[in-house]
């Protein structure tokens, strides 16, 4: 059984004194009622990028940022999708593929019902609900790792060539498009079952780390085990949150030595700031309305049936 989230981690988004700082405090409190049902079922994730160079440089949220990211290994994200349609409170939408056929992300989203981000080139099909992100990570050797454009085409996850998407800037179209097109060549060499034991065998030793599933292929930072785990916790906001092992270690991985430096002012953009309707109207068919949310806070504190 799950707690009453409306009670344990009340929504606090008319405390918000700007959109961006109220999109924050969505997204704190998706954060929330993630970490709660994780520890209570005993499942590991950790703060990641953005999120966690927040907690060590800013104690919380990058002052101009508008998104959150959490990472878990895989079987725990599995897990965790089994779980979720039981666990999370009515007004999260747990949006994955099957949960929304128009999701084009290869890893899955907690999105807030009431609210409605604007994605750049939208609005699309599917559900644009404030959001945080999950993405699922592997254990795997580093040749597996830098070699995971390749091996993505075999077993288990037999994925097709990856063309770009139309959203994407014009130089991420031409990276992953020639990438694409050598895919394609390689994908029916690949499926050769001699070459294809070979290249397993070939890539099954050597150094492992963790990093994201292999669908995600443009996230390419990679993390010895001993960075990771075990799992320490950090301040984020008003709350504590899993975080890697080693912190420092892990964002120098990530962005470098400096990272602790913030970026010229002319660089400190936010992805879609001028999209937020903080209290909707969310078009999606899983959106709901704010005003019968307010309604029925207005009832239960009158007492009212």
């Amino acid at each position: 059984m799950f707690p009453d989230f409306d009670t344990l981690i009340p929504d606090l988004r008319p405390e918000g004194d700007t959109p961006l700082r109220s999109c924050q405090l969505v997204m704190l409190r998706l954060l929330k009622v993630f970490d709660y049902i994780c520890r209570k079922e005993g499942l590991r994730y950790w703060l990641d990028g953005g999120t966690l160079l927040g907690a060590v440089r800013h104690g919380g949220f990058i002052p101009w940022d508008d998104d959150v990211d959490v990472k878990m290994p895989i079987e725990d994200y599995r897990r965790f999708l089994n779980l979720a349609p039981q666990a999370l409170p009515y007004d999260i939408f747990l949006q994955t593929k099957s949960t929304d056929p128009a999701h084009t992300a290869p890893w899955a989203k907690l999105r807030d019902r009431f609210s409605f981000m604007n994605d750049p080139g939208g609005p699309f099909a599917y559900s644009q609900g404030i959001p945080i992100d999950i993405f699922p990570a592997v254990y795997m050797t580093m040749r597996q790792h830098k070699w995971r454009k390749f091996f993505c085409l075999m077993p288990p996850y037999s994925m097709p060539p990856q063309w770009p998407v139309r959203t994407w800037s014009l130089p991420h179209k031409l990276y992953s498009g020639t990438f694409a097109i050598l895919q394609t060549i390689a994908k029916p060499i690949l499926s050769i079952k001699a070459l294809a034991r070979a290249l397993q065998h070939w890539s099954d030793k050597g150094e492992k780390v963790w990093t994201n599933d292999y669908p995600i292929e443009w996230m390419r930072e990679a993390f010895p085990d001993e960075v990771v785990f075990p799992l320490s916790q950090i301040r984020f906001e008003d709350a504590m949150f899993l975080c890697p092992a080693d912190p420092d270690r892990y964002l120098r991985i990530f962005y470098g030595d400096d990272y602790m430096t913030p970026p010229p002012e002319n660089k400190r953009g936010a992805h879609r700031v001028d999209g937020f309707l903080i209290t909707g109207p969310n078009p999606h068919f899983s959106g709901l309305c704010w005003e019968d949310y307010e309604e029925k806070k207005r009832r239960v504190a009158a007492k009212l049936p």
